[in-house]
């Protein structure tokens, strides 16, 4: 069977001009090793952004999903690079990621055809997540969670739980649902939450990505975990 692109993440119309990650999910696991050989980010006149993504290859552990890691020397102000070659994204413009024929499954078989996926870009998010705005829904076989803004896709699969309740996340942009192994029996529960999750521009439960020299909280002052309690009520 052919691979080919089946989404790109995050699914918004318009990105935050300091977007620092896109994921590229396949239809079944990739060789790699040559990625970024067919992975690039165009501009509005079709021309590849040199220095675009830093160029490290990072897969899942099924090889599905590559993380485009947009090059943060050109997304933190006053670095070398982005003082050289300006930012990647800039406010009011347009982008085009493409994914060009080639790139080769663990099966031999290669993409065929190009990918392209527009990107328009918005204004920078400058703003840490804040817990207290998340909704909380929970149910007797699930807990439905509504994000106060898009966070990272694989950071929300890999690091939002219920204490002490095995189960998984399944990510729709902003919606998380957490479906427990064996349902939530009635009772009181602790959503947590790793406060390393980052969102769209890299802003953390600890600090903003872009922080001001003398001002990133010292060890003790960071917070490894950050809770929500929540009841589940008897079915009715």
């Amino acid at each position: 069977m052919t691979p080919r692109v089946e989404a790109v993440h995050p699914e918004l119309s318009s990105v935050p001009a300091n977007l620092l990650r896109l994921y590229i999910d396949f239809s079944q696991p990739m060789a790699g090793d040559d990625a970024f050989e067919h992975v690039r980010l165009l501009d509005a006149a079709g021309k590849p952004i040199p220095d675009a993504f830093r160029e490290i290859e990072l897969w899942s552990r099924d090889n599905r999903r590559l993380m485009a890691y947009v090059h943060p020397g050109r997304v933190k102000t006053g670095l070398a690079l982005g003082d050289q070659f300006g930012p990647v994204l800039e406010e009011g413009k347009s982008y085009t990621l493409e994914v060009l024929p080639g790139m080769k499954s663990l099966s031999g078989r290669p993409l065929e055809g190009r990918f392209a996926r527009a990107l328009t870009v918005g204004p920078p998010d400058q703003r840490s997540p804040d817990l207290a705005r998340w909704t909380l829904s929970p149910h007797p076989d699930r807990l439905e969670i509504v994000c106060d803004e898009w966070l990272d896709h694989a950071g929300l699969e890999d690091f939002v739980r219920v204490e002490g309740v095995p189960g998984r996340c399944r990510v729709e942009g902003p919606r998380v649902t957490f479906t427990p192994e064996r349902g939530f029996p009635p009772g009181d529960y602790r959503l947590t939450v790793d406060a390393r999750l980052e969102d769209l521009a890299g802003n953390n439960f600890i600090k903003p990505f872009e922080t001001p020299s003398g001002s990133t909280p010292l060890p003790s002052e960071r917070p490894a975990t950050l809770v929500r309690p929540f009841r589940v009520l008897p079915r009715e």
